[in-house]
């Protein structure tokens, strides 16, 4: 997705009417002119359908099925370049970030995913409506640069807009041919959609409110892509609506609940603060997206992007790295590599953490993992160290007399029966494993 300062397209504005004789309010119906650059044609709610003549509207049943399910039972590790590349990524940029996935140690640990983000392709189709890559970026087009990317044991990822074109108003987006841009892209061998929210032509659907609109569009896309039989991870990008997390599991295997990210502190705790409240909504199958790492990428201090790693994994959010690979420090590079963290990312009981305080700033966070152990963040958001203290009862636990507490950052291992507590740096984290107590209720 584009960056927000970046983007031509800014929000759409949401304002409301009352429909008279109905008393219908309709929140956010239809969006300005710009909104739809080809026109308006009106499309009604009850004949729009996809392959085989299915309602996806009515239809309120279409789900994810058990095959693609599985791609998602733990969060989506991988590289974007988007953050770090903005829309100047090139085939040789993929295979050189592919290649070091690879050389530094990141694929063993489970990063999978190489994903190219919007730009990729020209403003206008083909004659025959198709897609076009960019042939100064893609002189070979996507099919070489995918098979390159499985040749390295990798799977490879794609943008795609729900609307018109992609947020920067540079490429062409799949609204009226996401059956045609479904089928390209199983045909290139494509693992991954990414499906972002712009341009969306709102005013096509007069007497359907915009957030009926977009679960509609999301469902469309879903079911192009299940009619590929190609097992795809679907990645829904709206940023326009604020329920998507409420919706979306069973028709995409993520979705946004933040708005893009920035390199900088103050981002990353946007994006923590807005992600972290859907805990009780994620889980395998689903997961809540507070947007791509920034570690590496030079605006914020090593602790800082210490905290972005530790957070992320605490929350069970996607780990896509959004740096340069191949120019990583070894600082950069330790961070993207702890492999201890990554473990509590992906533990297979897929239980997001959650806040059991946050006082003054100074935040508890605690995530049951599946062995029984407690995944432990004692985060400091503000400018000053402190010591951040709880219990093994605020974290749900059963006090015991004494546990292990293994610290994932500096490898020390404390038995202790005391309280959970460290002094923790400006900005910073600690992240613990809490071993040796009984879960709560059992």
């Amino acid at each position: 997705m584009s960056s927000i300062h970046r983007r031509v397209v800014p929000h759409l504005p949401r304002w409301m009417g009352i429909v008279s004789g109905a008393a219908l309010v309709l929140v956010g119906l239809i969006g300005p002119a710009w909104m739809s650059p080809l026109g308006g044609r009106t499309v009604s709610a009850d004949t729009v359908r996809v392959a085989g003549g299915q309602n996806v509207l009515a239809s309120g049943d279409w789900l994810i099925g058990p095959q693609t399910g599985r791609l998602a039972l733990t969060p989506p590790m991988g590289w974007n370049g988007f953050n770090h590349f903005y829309h100047n990524v090139t085939e040789a940029t993929v295979e050189a970030e592919a290649r070091a996935l690879v050389s530094s140690g990141m694929q063993a640990l489970g990063y999978a995913y190489v994903n190219l983000d919007g730009g990729w392709d020209l403003k206008h189709r083909n004659a025959s409506g198709e897609l076009q890559p960019d042939p100064a970026r893609f002189p070979h087009g996507i099919k070489p640069v995918a098979d390159y990317v499985h040749a390295l044991g990798l799977k490879f990822g794609i943008y795609a807009s729900a609307g018109y074109t992609n947020c920067a108003a540079t490429s062409a987006g799949s609204y009226g041919h996401y059956v045609q841009d479904a089928t390209a892209f199983a045909a290139w061998g494509v693992d991954y959609v990414k499906l972002d929210w712009c341009y969306i032509p709102f005013r096509d659907y007069p007497h359907v409110p915009q957030q009926q609109v977009s679960q509609l569009l999301a469902r469309q896309m879903a079911a192009a892509l299940a009619g590929t039989n190609r097992s795809v991870f679907y990645d829904i990008n709206d940023w326009m609506n604020d329920d998507v997390w409420i919706w979306a599991r069973g028709i995409a295997h993520m979705w946004r609940t933040t708005h893009d990210s920035h390199d900088r502190w103050w981002s990353l705790l946007s994006q923590f603060k807005a992600n972290v409240g859907h805990h009780t909504l994620a889980g395998p199958g689903g997961w809540n997206d507070p947007d791509m790492l920034e570690v590496g990428n030079g605006g914020m201090s090593a602790v800082e992007y210490q905290a972005q790693f530790s957070l992320w994994a605490e929350m069970a959010a996607p780990l896509i790295a959004g740096n340069d690979l191949t120019q990583m420090s070894p600082v950069t590079r330790s961070i993207l590599t702890n492999a201890a963290v990554i473990a509590v990312d992906q533990d297979p009981l897929g239980r997001q953490g959650y806040p059991v305080s946050s006082e003054g700033g100074h935040w508890v966070l605690t995530r049951a993992l599946a062995n029984g152990d407690r995944a432990v963040v004692l985060f400091n958001e503000t400018g000053k160290p402190a010591i951040i203290s709880t219990t093994v009862e605020q974290v749900g636990a059963v006090k015991a007399p004494q546990w292990v507490q293994l610290n994932l950052w500096d490898g020390t291992v404390t038995q202790t029966g005391g309280p959970i507590a460290a002094l923790v740096a400006p900005h910073g984290v600690v992240m613990y494993v809490i071993s040796g107590l009984k879960p709560m209720g059992i």
